[in-house]
């Protein structure tokens, strides 16, 4: 268990919106701070962080919380791993050891992963201590890598043996069934399993969470007629299209390092750790996809692409740009690695600090464009030029005018040779570009956007808000009892030596939370008291704090008392006055007259003493 002080002492050490902000791109939009919502697709901002009561809020899909409540939701985390990982952003000792509360997996699921580790340890265990692994070592540490860096990898090695694999998982005990499923082996006509990795470098493919999903073979013998570079099928746990390299262990650092760094390959990522960029990640020798995407900017707001300085690589940067230029989760800029040279090239011929300060010289999207279009271009060729200029003026057309205008324009003066203000004249009128995908969007505007007019409960709402949700007059008064509640100790004092029941359940289990955290905190905090409400009722509390009344007086208090405690008295008037309408359309004289002299003895029971409606 967390101890309460220091649940407290992390909660009160960060700042919300510099938490969530490594998520979500703040702006300030009147007294909070609006962005996209990273729970749901939308291009306009609904999603309001509240720095003065430490909460957050979506307008539009509802879901609300404090910083611990945003990790939850965001990285499915267990309560206890929330207040891990935010000690961890607070670089505060908890002094506990919390265990992983991840759902459980299905024992097949847990048998693969169980297995896949297995293989990684004996692998690596045959390349760093076997003399079968003598030349697929000699081969790692000839590309420059330390044993430090084998064993952060957990690199291996598969021997040419087609059956050394399998004989070890028969030793294990591994059943056929788990062996067959796990990608590692091919069949024969008569269901024999062979191993699919022979005589390669083993790379282990990884999950979020650190657990081996799958492997990526590296051919050691260069005469071979195989693929250079062999993946896993695909299998339960592993799809390509969702895998990132690396992405367990650098997503702890993107903050800060301050980006994410993409790269073409593996050797591009393990080469750019050992110079001291930890935060190498990389696709799966595949074009980067929408889901690859996706997950980065769930673990970072800022990507810089560092693919190899080829013309190949160039354009493989372009094509990437494509997917992540415009997101509207993720900032990005891109590296030119020089002279063509790949990272691993790069840290040999000119060293790890070199490389470092290089991976911090970016190119903006924009000004990337401008390079790569000038690509295979002769700039002494009239044709050559006035193609580049009419792409690269068209590029500069799309960013605001003004200063960003005048640096690119200036690039563009010194590929060509044309003085800036006839470029200037030259500029076509920008077009508006529709978004390829649900994951782009029209980029923010320079001005925050105005709130909306009052929604009448004395909160400006942002653009496009979600439909108002009505209540009747007889829950809106304990809404208001519990916002007052909330912020004047003597109302909720006053409701609870007076043994008020709220009529919904969901309110009185607030207030009951709100009482029992109020008595053990001094002063109580609505952020705090998050943490003690049951974890459905979290979006609610959120969103009705979120509501503003006038200041309450004791009368005020009186009439929301008398009111919310007429519901079920109001409920049976309308059941009898229901059922004496049907009476009446059945011609049922007796009935009514019985039912109408019962509806009017509970309509003066009800108005005596009643506030007018």
């Amino acid at each position: 268990m967390i101890p309460e002080t220091k649940i407290d002492e992390v909660r009160n050490s960060v700042n919300i919106a510099d938490y969530v902000g490594q998520y979500v791109q703040l702006h300030n939009a009147g007294q909070n701070l609006f962005g996209i919502c990273p729970f749901h697709d939308e291009n306009t901002p609904s999603f309001s962080v509240n720095e003065s009561k430490q909460i957050f809020k979506c307008f539009s899909c509802g879901r609300g919380g404090n910083v611990f409540s945003f990790v939850q939701q965001y990285d499915n985390l267990s309560f206890p791993e929330a207040v891990v990982k935010v000690a961890e952003f607070a670089h505060i000792d908890l002094g506990v050891t919390v265990q992983s509360n991840r759902a459980p997996v299905d024992p097949e699921v847990a048998a693969q992963k169980d297995l896949l580790k297995k293989v990684t340890d004996m692998c690596h265990h045959i390349l760093v201590n076997t003399t079968a692994g003598e030349k697929a070592l000699a081969y790692l540490t000839d590309r420059g890598l330390t044993r430090a860096t084998i064993d952060h990898f957990d690199i291996g090695y598969a021997p040419k043996d087609r059956t050394l694999i399998r004989t070890f998982l028969e030793q294990q005990q591994v059943d056929y069934a788990t062996q067959r499923a796990s990608g590692l082996f091919v069949e024969d006509e008569h269901a024999t399993l062979f191993d699919r990795f022979n005589d390669r470098v083993m790379f282990p493919l990884k999950d979020a969470f650190g657990d081996v999903i799958g492997f990526s073979g590296r051919v050691l013998d260069k005469e071979s007629h195989q693929a250079k570079y062999l993946n896993s099928p695909e299998t339960k746990l592993f799809n390509k299209r969702d895998v990132l390299f690396n992405l367990d262990t650098a997503k702890n650092e993107f903050k800060q390092f301050g980006s994410a760094v993409l790269f073409e390959g593996f050797m591009d990522v393990i080469a750019a750790y050992q110079a001291g960029v930890p935060v190498g990640i990389a696709s799966m020798g595949t074009s980067l996809t929408q889901e690859q995407v996706n997950i980065i900017a769930k673990q970072t707001r800022q990507l810089t692409i560092c693919y190899d300085g080829d013309e190949p690589g160039q354009n493989a940067t372009a094509r990437a740009l494509t997917l992540v230029q415009n997101h509207k989760r993720l900032q990005t800029n891109v590296v030119v690695l020089p002279d063509g040279m790949d990272p691993d090239e790069y840290i040999k011929a000119r060293g790890a600090d070199a490389f470092k300060q290089q991976v911090q010289t970016v190119l903006t999207p924009t000004a990337f464009a401008l390079h790569h279009g000038a690509l295979g271009l002769d700039m002494t060729n009239d044709a050559d030029k006035l193609q580049y200029l009419d792409a690269a003026l068209k590029t500069v057309a799309q960013v605001p005018a003004g200063a960003e205008q005048a640096v690119y324009l200036q690039q563009i003066s010194q590929t060509t040779g044309v003085a800036v203000n006839d470029l200037k004249v030259s500029l076509p009128q920008p077009t508006v570009q529709p978004a390829s995908s649900a994951s782009e969007y029209a980029p923010w505007p320079d001005e925050a956007p105005p709130p909306m007019p009052d929604d009448g409960q004395g909160f400006g709402m942002p653009v496009m808000p979600a439909p108002v949700q009505h209540f009747d007059k007889f829950e809106q008064a304990e809404r208001q009892l519990l916002a007052y509640a909330w912020i004047e100790p003597a109302v909720a004092a006053r409701l609870h030596q007076s043994h008020f029941q709220f009529g919904h359940a969901q309110y009185q289990s607030l207030f009951d939370a709100w009482v029992q955290y109020a008595a053990a905190t001094d002063p109580p905090q609505f952020a705090g008291y998050l943490d003690h409400v049951p974890q459905d009722l979290v979006a609610l509390a959120t969103n009705l704090s979120e509501q503003t009344y006038p200041e309450p007086d004791d009368d005020v208090i009186e009439e929301l008392i008398a009111l919310a405690g007429k519901e079920d008295a109001y409920a049976q008037l309308q059941q009898v006055k229901a059922a004496l309408h049907q009476a009446q359309v059945l011609g049922d004289k007796a009935g009514a007259t019985q039912l109408g002299m019962q509806y009017i003895q509970l309509l003066r029971a009800y108005k005596t003493g009643s506030v007018a409606e």
